[in-house]
């Protein structure tokens, strides 16, 4: 197993306990403040840029999704339109306006939020902390005061290291899960780029092949949710986290392949890779199955749902190997193995 892998199956280990401790800091930031708003009441003067004055307030939340301007997510950049979008936005949530279920995640990574992140930052326009400051004490209090020591180490100047994320520090698990499924867009939206980017290279044969592989894919990781434990009020964190780090682990499998580094498998890796899964599966099907009713609550992973994942999972698997077989022939057996154990290794983490 290479080291990225070890490091994606460390993440995947460990998703479960890290949410919990995303969510116990929030909460413990939340109750040890004094005035939760002094932070924010420096900020709540400060004059709007002349443009938030000529927008008209909106009927119904727009679904524009600025989020998706200001990071190219699907498009490309354009500062002024993700600006223009967002002052639409944070119009809609002053007016409490519902969520547009064309764009959701805007509904909250928007608006007032982006503002933030586009001022701080100084995307496309000058830098103004103190206006980006009252952007995000709009989008959530608790999260300016998670993000003051942050702030305070780049001693007012721009991050070197690109944008700085008012999402990275969200307060509560309410922001947390949109703020979740706005980084795994953004990373979506990378992957598919150097995807896109394998076609030109590909045989007709090998195009229509990776384009199943990565539908099997898709389809493979959205059921991979019924086998995420979907209890507790950090579930949406959890299920994105899992599935990110199988979008991650076919990502560093294709660019490994694309370089012709093959999986480093021993002959007995091989040859019991198919047995050792099959064992994992029936062992970690028949505790599910056992599992006292004292220890199932409301979202816990199910035999039947794990064996509908299983099945989804075997699509992929049938994917990978006809792909291979085509793009990467000489390793087809190999690869074949590797993606066998990975999902050995994951079952091996399903309680």
């Amino acid at each position: 197993m290479s080291r990225e892998q070890c490091t994606l199956l460390s993440r995947l280990l460990t998703i479960v306990i890290l949410g919990h401790i995303a969510f116990a800091t929030a909460v413990s930031g939340q109750d040890t403040r004094a005035e939760p708003s002094a932070e924010c009441a420096p900020y709540a003067s400060i004059p709007l840029p002349a443009e938030a004055e000529k927008v008209p307030t909106p009927t119904s939340f727009p679904a524009c999704a600025s989020y998706r301007s200001y990071r190219g997510i699907g498009r490309p950049v354009n500062y002024s339109k993700a600006r223009a979008c967002a002052w639409q936005e944070r119009l809609a949530q002053k007016a409490d306006l519902g969520q547009n279920q064309k764009e959701p995640t805007a509904w909250v990574v928007g608006g007032s939020l982006i503002l933030a992140d586009i001022y701080f930052n100084g995307a496309g326009v000058k830098r103004n902390i103190p206006l980006a400051m009252r952007f995000a004490c709009e989008s959530e209090e608790g999260m300016v005061w998670i993000a003051l020591p942050e702030i305070a180490k780049l001693n007012d100047s721009p991050p070197t290291n690109g944008h700085f994320e008012f999402c990275d520090e969200a307060a509560t698990t309410f922001t947390m899960n949109f703020c979740s499924s706005y980084r795994s867009e953004i990373d979506d939206d990378r992957r598919s780029r150097y995807y896109n980017s394998l076609i030109p290279s590909m045989t007709a044969d090998q195009q229509a092949a990776f384009v199943k592989l990565i539908a099997a894919q898709n389809a493979y990781i959205e059921a991979h949710a019924l086998e995420v434990d979907q209890g507790g009020s950090i579930r949406g964190i959890r299920t994105s986290g899992s599935k990110s780090i199988l979008k991650d682990l076919f990502h560093t499998e294709v660019v490994h392949f694309e370089r012709k580094q093959w999986p480093a498998l021993s002959e007995a890796q091989l040859k019991d890779a198919d047995g050792m899964l099959r064992h994992q599966y029936e062992k970690t099907l028949q505790q599910l199955r056992d599992r006292p009713k004292d220890k199932t609550w409301e979202g816990s992973v199910t035999a039947s749902n794990l064996a509908r994942v299983e099945k989804s999972w075997e699509i992929f698997r049938d994917a990978w190997v006809a792909f291979a077989r085509l793009r990467y022939p000489s390793a087809a057996d190999a690869i074949r193995a590797e993606v066998t154990l990975a999902r050995y290794r994951l079952l091996k983490t399903i309680p």
